[in-house]
């Protein structure tokens, strides 16, 4: 369970949802914006609508209105031929005066403008002949031949501008089945600016829209196109049909300035949608930046923890492994398997005892389990904890302030065995002092006790000798056998004085020479020497020991060869082999063997003597090493010699 920190503040998937945020806050945004544009465009439709609803209805006021007066001119005529001018004339004057956008009332019997109302402001256009006037004749031919009112427009006014007129074809009974005598036009004037203009009823000010008008045909075809522009008809504006002066019309209305591209909440909402993406933006950065410094964290503390060089392992409040590391892990691979966030600490306890990962468990396995489980419940001191394979592990548990429990496993496997050794060691010269308080006191006991012999005067043989010198009757073949009997005496005694100091001084020279060899000290006479010659010197000197014992010792070569050493220690090598059988062979014999091979030189000892066990075959070279280390062995020595042997080759 190792973490390794490799995110980056802009990664990929980073990008990846962040663009999908942020598009989708756009894409909310759009859709906002354009259900606010579509409702706006919904209500912008509903006012044209009723604006054109309205106008439309006006328009029809307008022209039945203009139709009745004009119908009524008509009655006039109808009664009296001659034109009754005062009661037209107030008819005419009573529209002006309601109707704004009415500029004349034209009277024109036979095609030709008799009156116009007001007078003053129409003076020129009496007189005129519509059959002199080619761009109004069409509308006027045609209301003769439909016999029927006809709006003609936009025509060009004698009076300046232009304007749309009702022609309104008069037309006088006759009696019987004639046909009625057409009399002639009547023409109410009607300004271009009022028909569609910005005056609406009442005279307040309207809305901008532009207004189309256009007559069409029953089948739906145009038949003239009077006001607006003809596009108008062929885009997205508003269309109402009407029925209006005996035909069919076609009124469209849209914004002056065109349908709306945005609501007036676009921009605000926009704003929002763009300031709203950016937060959302900012917000995801600042959660990636906290996550990441929470990764980067998380992460320094997993390296931390993997790479110190000791077992950690955190379980939460409720005993659940949260974090392991792999040294923790290694120290337990009978359970690694189990090493997952949520395993219950008791658990891995328990399952490590059945799979025999605590070998201090054994035979005691509940008693074990519950001890290891208080210690962990309520962390003390540190305690040590044994692993297969002689394995040691410093354990130290602790609680945090929010409840969890850490814990710390340090191998202290070398620190145990060095401690051990020190102990083995400090035993070691123990029963090494011993050895030599032992073994120097021995030789120097002798030593001592001998001198005390020959200085003591009451010895029996010095007693002899002094009473034969001291009698009055001298006889010398008396003397001379007590001088020789105390000669006799004082040899032996003298004897044992050397081979005890001669002991002694071996026991010496070997500590000086282990001390020399110790501080690298020891000086090497390298030379020529012929191993044959040594090896049989050796086997020579040590053959009336060995004999002395009933041992028989004896010497094998392969074959002569010279090698480059030191004679004197490389004979002090093979004497302490061959003496060390000497001293552990009680029956039998002792081979020293010479093996020539072409880069070396092989020295064998063999014997027939007690052997050494396996586990102790590295153990006797050491220093201060017998087997039997006591101060009560059978055997002498100080336990130098194999260990000096060993350094010396």
């Amino acid at each position: 369970m190792r973490g390794r920190f490799n995110g980056r503040l802009v990664s990929p998937i980073y990008l990846f949802l962040a663009v999908v945020a942020f598009l989708s806050a756009v894409g909310i945004g759009y859709t906002i914006i354009k259900s606010d544009y579509e409702e706006y465009t919904r209500a912008t439709r509903a006012d044209v609508a009723r604006e054109l609803d309205t106008v439309t209805g006006q328009l029809r006021n307008w022209f039945f209105e203009f139709e009745l007066v004009a119908n009524r001119i008509e009655s006039f005529l109808a009664v009296s031929p001659e034109a009754p001018m005062p009661e037209i004339s107030h008819v005419a004057q009573d529209l002006l005066e309601h109707n704004s956008q009415v500029f004349a009332v034209a009277l024109a019997p036979g095609l030709k403008i008799t009156h116009s109302y007001p007078e003053t402001a129409n003076r020129k256009s009496i007189g005129l002949n519509y059959y002199e006037m080619p761009e109004q004749m069409p509308g006027v031919a045609r209301a003769f031949r439909d016999r029927a009112p006809v709006l003609d427009g936009p025509v060009a006014l004698v009076q300046g501008g232009e304007g749309y007129l009702l022609r309104y074809p008069v037309l006088i009974p006759r009696p019987g089945p004639h046909v009625d005598k057409f009399w002639g036009i009547v023409s109410i004037g009607i300004s271009a600016e009022s028909l569609f203009g910005t005056r609406a009823r009442d005279g307040a000010e309207a809305a901008p829209y532009s207004f189309g008008l256009r007559e069409i045909y029953p089948d739906g075809r145009v038949r003239r196109h009077l006001h607006g522009d003809p596009a108008l008809f062929e885009g997205e504006a508003v269309i109402r049909e009407i029925n209006m002066l005996g035909s069919r019309w076609l009124v469209a209305a849209e914004p002056r300035e065109g349908w709306p591209t945005y609501s007036p909440q676009s921009p605000m909402l926009i704003a929002f949608t763009l300031i709203g993406a950016v937060v959302l933006l900012v917000v995801l950065l600042t959660l990636r930046l906290v996550t990441a410094r929470s990764e980067r964290a998380h992460a320094l503390l997993r390296e931390a923890i993997d790479s110190i060089d000791e077992g950690f392992v955190a379980f939460d409040e409720n005993d659940r492994l949260v974090s392991v590391n792999q040294k923790f892990i290694d120290y337990h691979p009978k359970v690694a398997d189990l090493m997952r966030p949520g395993l219950p600490f008791e658990t891995m306890i328990r399952e490590g005892v059945k799979r025999g990962q605590f070998p201090e468990a054994e035979g005691c396995e509940d008693a074990w389990v519950a001890e290891r489980l208080a210690r962990f419940r309520k962390p003390g001191t540190p305690f040590q904890q044994r692993l297969p394979g002689d394995r040691w592990l410093k354990v130290t548990d602790a609680r945090t302030p929010h409840g969890y429990t850490v814990g710390v496993k340090t191998d202290v496997t070398a620190e145990k065995r060095a401690l051990a050794a020190a102990e083995a060691m400090d035993r070691e010269k123990t029963e090494f002092l011993n050895n030599v308080s032992h073994e120097l006191r021995t030789p120097l006991t002798v030593i001592s006790g001998r001198a005390a012999f020959l200085r003591h005067e009451g010895m029996p043989r010095t007693r002899r000798l002094m009473a034969a010198l001291a009698a009055e009757e001298r006889d010398a073949a008396e003397i001379a056998e007590a001088v020789e009997a105390y000669r006799l005496y004082v040899e032996e005694q003298s004897g044992r004085v050397l081979t005890s100091s001669q002991h002694m001084l071996r026991l010496v020279e070997d500590l000086l020479d282990w001390t020399r060899v110790e501080r690298g000290q020891l000086e090497l006479d390298k030379s020529t020497v012929q191993v044959v010659d040594v090896a049989k010197g050796v086997v020579d000197d040590l053959r009336s020991e060995a004999e002395a014992k009933g041992l028989k010792l004896t010497y094998r070569s392969t074959g002569a060869a010279e090698v480059v050493a030191d004679r004197i220690r490389l004979t002090q090598v093979l004497y302490n082999l061959v003496s060390n059988a000497i001293k552990f062979t009680e029956a039998g014999h002792i081979l020293l063997s010479v093996e020539v091979a072409p880069e070396a030189v092989y020295f064998s000892v063999e014997d027939t003597g007690c052997g050494i066990a396996a586990d102790d075959l590295e153990r006797i070279f050491e220093r201060f090493r017998q087997v039997d280390g006591s101060a009560t062995r059978q055997r002498g020595g100080l336990g130098l010699g194999l260990a000096i042997a060993r350094k010396l080759a």
